[in-house]
Formats: C-alpha cells, structure tokens, sequence
C-alpha cells in the first residue's frame, strides 16, 4: 500500500472523529452557558453614548468597567474583578430565554446620591458570547465580551 492509499483510508475516520467531537464540544458547551455553573465575562469593546453627543469607542478604564464580572447564578450574585482585587457582592435577576441568558442588576448609591446605573447582559448560551448594556443618569453604555466557565 502506497502512502498515498493510506492517507485515503484514514481520512473518513478522521471524519467522523472530527465530526463526532464538534457534536461533544457543541452539546458540552451549551451546558457550560445555561446557568447551572458559574461564568467569568470579560469585557472587550466599550461604547460610551452621552446625552446630546454622539457615541465613541472607550477603555473599560475610562468609564470604570471591570477586568471582568464574576456570575454565580447559584448565589444570584455578581462580583466586578479589576486588577485582581474583587468588589463587593451585587444581586442579580436571572432569566432563561433557551438560547440566551439575561442577566439584570442595578449599581449605585441609590435616589440623588449620583453615580447609579441599570444594566443588563446577554449571554448566548450556544457561545457564551455577550453583550451588555447599561444606562446610567447622563450616559448609556454597549459592551462586547465573552463568557468561560468559572
């Protein structure tokens, strides 16, 4: 048997190895995004939109973001990692769309007290990728991240 023979031979096992490990993968991961486990997001491109101006690309620094969030969906908590250092516990709402998680909470010192935002993220369950958004007194907030289990 030529080389050439042989390599024919082995690429249908190839195949369906391929094939039956992306089934694997798919399903695994599905599981990983539906809310059972806990969930490390991190944060990539941050739109800023001001009252009466337009919208522009930000750093996660420039408006206070996290490094990442931390979602114990157990506990119905988030925790805000930056620099290695956690904040302190924040309650969430939790709810099941099938294929994407949503993820809600409100931050702040409350009425008149200033620097209070609403906030809301999607998680695709499918690839634990989101998208978040918040609204805050005088701006709103997009945000582009991806998910892993915690």
């Amino acid at each position: 048997m030529t080389p050439l023979e042989n390599i024919d031979m082995k690429t249908p096992k190839l195949g369906l190895m391929a094939f039956v490990a992306g089934v694997l993968g798919t399903t695994m991961a599905a599981a990983d995004f539906d809310g059972s486990e806990p969930l490390m997001c991190s944060f990539g491109n941050v739109i800023e939109c001001d009252h009466g101006s337009t919208c522009r690309a930000v750093t996660n620094e420039s408006v206070d973001a996290p490094d990442f969030v931390k979602l114990d969906f157990r506990k119905k908590e988030l925790v805000s990692t930056t620099a290695g250092e956690d904040s302190g516990a924040e309650d969430i709402t939790v709810t099941d769309f099938t294929s994407f998680l949503v993820v809600q909470g409100a931050q702040g010192s409350g009425p008149g007290g200033g620097n209070t935002l609403g906030w809301s993220i999607s998680i695709d369950q499918a690839s634990g990728q989101m998208v978040a958004a918040g609204a805050g007194e005088h701006a709103g907030f997009v945000i582009f991240g991806a998910c892993a289990p915690n």
